[in-house]
């Protein structure tokens, strides 16, 4: 899995419905486009940009900038998701936490095709 799609955020851009898509509005992931994504200049990334890994790594995490930093469409409470992800990736790792959202997206695939192993 590409580290590029692992913003500092907590949201994983392997799971957007604009990464790679050949019309327009696309995006490449946000560390492909240095937190200037589709929709204009992340300030996350760019607070994060040379001081942590990732919001989670944060003293200050979290704060103002990051429960205000949401997608409508999604709305504020996955502010919170994203929250414990990353309380999840400080815990394990960036490495884990990339091979967790991998097998996330995987089950998701197999829901949506009607596979089930069981």
């Amino acid at each position: 899995m590409n580290g590029r799609l692992v913003p500092p955020c907590g949201t994983y851009c392997g799971t957007c419905k604009f990464l790679n898509r050949k019309e327009k509005p696309n995006c490449s992931g946000c560390g492909n486009q240095k937190g200037e994504p589709f929709w204009g200049k992340c300030k996350l990334y760019a607070c994060a940009k040379n001081r942590v890994e990732h919001c989670g790594l944060c003293e200050d995490f979290p704060c103002d900038l990051f429960v205000d930093q949401f997608d409508p469409a999604h709305g504020q409470k996955s502010v919170f998701t994203r929250g414990g992800l990353l309380a999840y990736r400080r815990r394990v790792g960036t490495q884990r936490f990339i091979e967790m959202s991998q097998r996330l997206v995987q089950e998701d695939e197999r829901k949506k095709s009607g596979w089930s192993q069981f």
